[in-house]
Parts: C-alpha cells; structure tokens; sequence
C-alpha cells in the first residue's frame, strides 16, 4: 500500500513538475513581452536616430525598463536583410547582464550575420512578440523581438515612419529561469513528500489497529476450527467497525453452516447412486423413443443424429411412411432439460405419431397436437416442432413450423423453408397453424435441425452461427454430395474441438433419389411430342393392355396440355412411376390454372350429338383406378393411378 502511494505521489510531482515550468517559463515569456512592449513605446515617443536626443534622458530610461521588468538586457537594433546584419541604436543592460557584452555592444556597432529567421519575422509586422529560446555567444537566453515603424515628430507631433522598421528586444538568461523554478518546485517537493508521509504514517497505525489486529484474530480461530472442528470454537465477538461486526457474524454462521453440511453430505452421497440409476433409466426410455437413424428406399434416405447436452435432453426426431406412400418427418425441441422435458418430449412424441398417420395435413397434425399439450403442461414447457409431409409421386413436399428454426432445401441453390409461422406449441390453445408447399426434384434434400447446431459455442465462446451453416450447406449443393448430414458434423465438431456441449444436437436429412422405377420426361407442349411419351409408357415391365390402357388417358391429357394450357408451346413434365402392380403418372405444366377433375361429365346425361368437349376427360379418369389434381407453386399437377389387375368401370377420385 505505501509502494502505492509513494508511485501516486511520484505521479502527481511529475504533473506539478510539468504544470510548475510551464507557468514558470509564461511569467518569463510575459516580462520579456512587457519588456519589449515598453521599449518600443519608448521608440515611438523619441526618434531614436535624432543625434540630439538627451543621452542622459535616454540611458536612465533603458535602465529603468530592464529594473522594471527584471530583464538581463533591452537593445534596438537597424537591420539589413540583404547581409543579414543588424546596428545596435540603444541598449541597456541588466543587473546579470554579462561584462563582455557590455564591452562589445554599444551604440553605433554592427554585427554582422546577426539577424536571424524570428527577428525577421518580427520586423515583417509580427506586433504580439516572437518569443525565441537562443544560445548567443553570451549566454543561454529567451528572446522577445518586436517592430518599431513610427515615431512622434517633436516640432509638429505628427506620426513619421521610420526610414525602415526597427527591431526592438529584450532578453533574459535561461539561468534565471532555471533557478527560479527549481527553488519553487523543491518547495513544492519538500511539501507533497513530508504530507505523504504523514498520511502514510497515518494509514499505517489505523491498518493496524483496525485490520490487521482483529484479522490475526478471526485467523486464529479459523485455524483452530480447521484442526479440529469437532472440539468446537469459540465463536468472535461481533463487535467494532461495521464490516468486521459482519465478518465475525458470517464467521460465527460459516461454522454452523460447514458443521451442518458436511453431516448433510454423507446423506447426499447415498442418493447420489439412486439419482444416476433413476437418470440412466430416463437416458434409455428416451432413445428408446427414437427411430433408428436410418431409413432407406430406392426414391429416398432418411439420415438422423441427436446427441443430449446432458445425460437426459429435450430434443427428438420422427419419421414414418404413411398408407398412401407419403413421408412423414418431424423435428423438435423441448423447453428446458432433464428428466421433465424427457417425459413432456416423450408425450409429445406420441401425440405427433398418432396424428400424422391419421393422414392430415402438417398444420392439422400440430393445431391438434398443440391442443393436447397444453391441455396438461403444469411445468409450462413449451416445444418448438417442424413437421413435413412429401409425396415421392409427384415431388410435392408440405410443411408447417411451430417456432423452430428454419430447415432448408438443398436443390439447385439453398432455399430456405420460411413461408410457414406458428408460436411454439404446448403454449396456448386453440393456435392456428399454416401449411406452405414447395416442389422438390430427385436429388434434392431437406436439410432439418435444432438450435444445439447454431448455436454450438468454441473454447473462446464463439458461435457456430447460422451463416456458417449456409455456407457448408451451399459447399454441399456445389460438391453434389450425398452425406450431407456427415459434413455438417465433422464441421460442427472441428469448430467446437472438444469444448463443453451448451445443448442438445439434433440434425435430420431426407434425400431424394432417382429410382430405377421411375421415368422423367420433360416435353414441349407440342403434339409432335406425343411418340417420346408413347415410348416411355410402352417401354414399362408391364402388358400390353395396360400399357395401351395408360397411353389412351396419356395421350387425352397431353393434348389438353398442349391445347390449352399455354398461349405459346412450354415445357411440361411427365413422371411415370411403378412399382409390382401399379403405375403412377404425373403431369406438371405452369400454365394457366385448371382442375381438369371437376366438372367430369356424367355419361348417362351425356348429348352426343349437340355436346361440345368433356367426354376426353372422362375417358382418361374412368380408365384411372384413381386421379387427383393440386395447383402448388404456380403449377399444374394432374396424377393418375392405374393397375395391372382389372379395371373397374366406375371412376373414383383419390
């Protein structure tokens, strides 16, 4: 603490050194301008060439002006810029003034090379004084030069300039300076030091009597506890200042406290194996849970991971293939961790379950599932869910978002799934949710995650961030790859390198692929186009009837679409799909908006011979085994579904 004080106190000498010499050194700078200024109204008053001026008038007022202003000497000088010389025309001397300048300067001398750059400064007009810090063959000085232009003509009192502008200064040894501030500052030096001492002395006693002297006694008694607490301690009195009355009490309480935890730990070791055995059962009931991490056909792969931040998390994964062929898959986080949100994520896996196998839409699945968490959620956990439902038949995919993070569609560029809001379910009832449609081609893939992957955090706390996931997503649109799922983790574990998990991880992928069942043909909306579709029905593993059958209802369709849908020919996109015993054709044009399936005439009411169109269409739906139109995404989208098995005459929309 004095170490301190004494480096506090050096600090402040150093700013009072500083501030001292500069007011010192401006006192000086003001003398020297008074000085100057005075010799010049001087200047002004006597035409300083006139031979009869009053020498004995003269030289006492000089004299008086260099006692006046303490200053060493008062000259004024003629100069000549083109030698850079200068003639002395009066000059007085101080007190310390040295006695080989009064022997070499004198009226009427002239030095040459003695003008320098300031006095031609001043005798350019400079009225407020240059201040010049020289080393002249005399002495180390300050300098002050000012102008002298015009004198007072005694006969008529008239203002006459001088022939050309004079120079007049005055002079003061720096070692005047120097001495005057180095007497102050030990003065002020001598003061600063003796009340630090003081103060110090001061500090010291009451440190000790205050501080030091009670904390020998509580260290004491801490030892005395530390030794042996079982002989007891006597407890401090809580007694003087303020603070160490406080220390003592929470002394006095510490060793309460300790004696009663440490009776209380042995008690606490004994449950600590039932709480582990209780959080190994809940780890096993939750990953019981989930599906495997894999799922496999010939038109997609399902990819999932999930590893909890702790022994028992909150996040969770689902997938399942619907009766229709559709795919169901869903991702969540639970609010909080443990064991409450492994049971409230476990309820919440059953609920989704159950309703996306009932066939509803992703907005319906969640408005019902929502319903029935808040129902009975007396913790007010919440859980942030997105749900898809995809159609390989015709690459439609429909989802719907209650709170979580935006997934991603990895196709030709990264697109993410953002068209669909809803709040977190488990929160209020009665939440209306919204579905939103995207089409997807073979080879693309979704791309489904919590925030455990975002938000990841690095030893130095720094964030994994949603910008970096986009741009590894985008690297593995460019590399076309096929394991996505692995490239996002080895990227996510190279930038955590080992650093504690924040929380839980969960990532799902679903990738489509071409199958070797299916067939994609993309047409011009021109009839002549027709033998491209022919070919590919006929060349399908299947008879001839049928494939005659699919082509009659084909051939109806596409000359609708050529017909009808565009005013100028445009693509149009054709899926054929099979399977053992059934076929699968789709139409896709983005034409202009039209459900071909409603209006189907009935044939019964059917005017043959006044009747214009409709019997085409009814011709391709009643030899489907079933059909369904959808307009998603600016597209038209006709499917029809045949069999190999016999067809029934009477048509039903799916």
């Amino acid at each position: 603490m004095f170490l301190i004080i004494l480096i506090l106190d050096g600090v402040v000498l150093m700013l009072t050194y500083k501030i001292s010499y500069d007011n010192n050194l401006q006192i000086f700078e003001d003398q020297l301008r008074g000085a100057a200024k005075a010799t010049v109204h001087y200047c002004e008053t006597y035409n300083v060439y006139n031979d009869q001026t009053d020498e004995e008038i003269v030289d006492p007022l000089f004299d008086n002006i260099c006692e006046l202003f303490n200053v060493t000497y008062i000259y004024v000088v003629e100069p000549n810029l083109d030698t850079r010389s200068e003639t002395y025309l009066e000059i007085a001397f101080g007190d310390d003034a040295s006695e080989e300048a009064k022997e070499i300067r004198f009226r009427g001398v002239t030095v040459k090379g003695k003008l320098n750059d300031s006095e031609i400064e001043a005798y350019n007009g400079n009225t407020d004084g240059v201040i010049k810090h020289e080393v002249t063959q005399f002495d180390d000085a300050l300098i002050c030069y000012m102008p002298c232009t015009h004198y007072v003509d005694a006969d008529t009192g008239q203002f006459v300039q001088y022939k050309k502008p004079l120079i007049v200064a005055s002079e003061i040894a720096v070692h005047r300076v120097n001495a005057r501030f180095k007497h102050r500052f030990a003065q002020i030096a001598f003061l600063t030091l003796s009340i630090t001492l003081l103060i110090a002395a001061s500090f010291a006693l009451l440190l000790y009597f205050k501080v030091t002297k009670p904390l020998r006694v509580l260290s004491d008694r801490m030892s005395s506890f530390v030794a042996d607490r079982k002989k007891g301690i006597r407890k401090l009195d809580e007694k003087g200042g303020r603070e160490f009355a406080q220390m003592a009490h929470s002394f006095n309480t510490m060793t309460e406290d300790i004696n009663r935890y440490i009776d209380d730990i042995d008690a606490l070791n004994r449950d600590k194996h039932t709480t582990e055995a209780e959080l190994n059962i809940a780890r096993e009931i939750q990953m019981g849970l989930l599906l495997p991490g894999h799922l496999h056909s010939d038109r997609y792969a399902i990819n999932a991971y999930v590893k909890p931040a702790k022994d028992v998390g909150g996040d969770y994964y689902d997938y399942s293939v619907l009766d229709d062929g559709r795919i169901f898959v869903a991702v969540a986080d639970v609010s909080g961790k443990g064991i409450s949100a492994s049971l409230f994520m476990a309820r919440a896996i059953t609920l989704l379950h159950q309703n996306a196998i009932g066939g509803h839409l992703p907005s319906e699945i969640l408005e019902t599932y929502n319903n029935t968490l808040t129902q009975r959620n007396p913790g007010g956990l919440f859980i942030t869910t997105f749900v898809v439902i995809y159609d390989p038949s015709t690459g439609i995919l429909t989802y719907s978002n209650a709170g979580h993070n935006i997934p991603y569609l990895l196709s030709d560029t990264l697109i993410p799934l953002d068209e669909a809001h809803g709040v977190a379910a488990g929160l209020f009832d009665g939440e209306v949710y919204e579905d939103a449609t995207v089409m997807i081609k073979p080879g693309d893939s979704l791309f489904l995650y919590t925030d455990g992957v975002n938000e990841a955090k690095n030893a130095e706390n720094g964030f994994y961030s949603t910008e970096r996931l986009e741009e590894k997503l985008r690297d593995c649109i460019a590399a076309r790859t096929d394991n996505t799922l692995d490239v996002i983790l080895d990227d996510l574990h190279g930038f955590t390198k080992g650093a504690e998990q924040n929380d839980d991880i969960t990532i799902l992928t679903l990738q489509t692929t071409l199958s070797t069942n299916e067939t994609i043909l993309r047409l011009r909306s021109e009839v002549e186009q027709l033998h491209k579709l022919k070919e590919a029905i006929f060349a399908l593993p299947f008879g001839d009837d049928i494939k005659r059958t699919i082509y009659l209802a084909a051939e109806e369709i596409f000359v609708n679409i050529c017909s009808y849908a565009y005013d100028a020919p445009d693509d149009a996109i054709i899926r054929l799909y099979h399977d053992q015993n059934h076929i699968t054709l789709t139409f896709i044009d983005s034409g202009r908006p039209f459900d071909p399936t409603r209006d189907v005439l009935d044939i019964n009411d059917y005017d043959h011979e006044n009747a214009i169109g409709g019997l085409g269409r009814y011709l391709a739906f009643s030899i489907a085994e079933s059909y369904r139109y959808e307009y998603i995404d600016d597209k038209n989208i006709l499917q029809l579904t045949f069999s190999e098995e016999e067809q029934n005459d009477d048509h039903k929309e799916a």
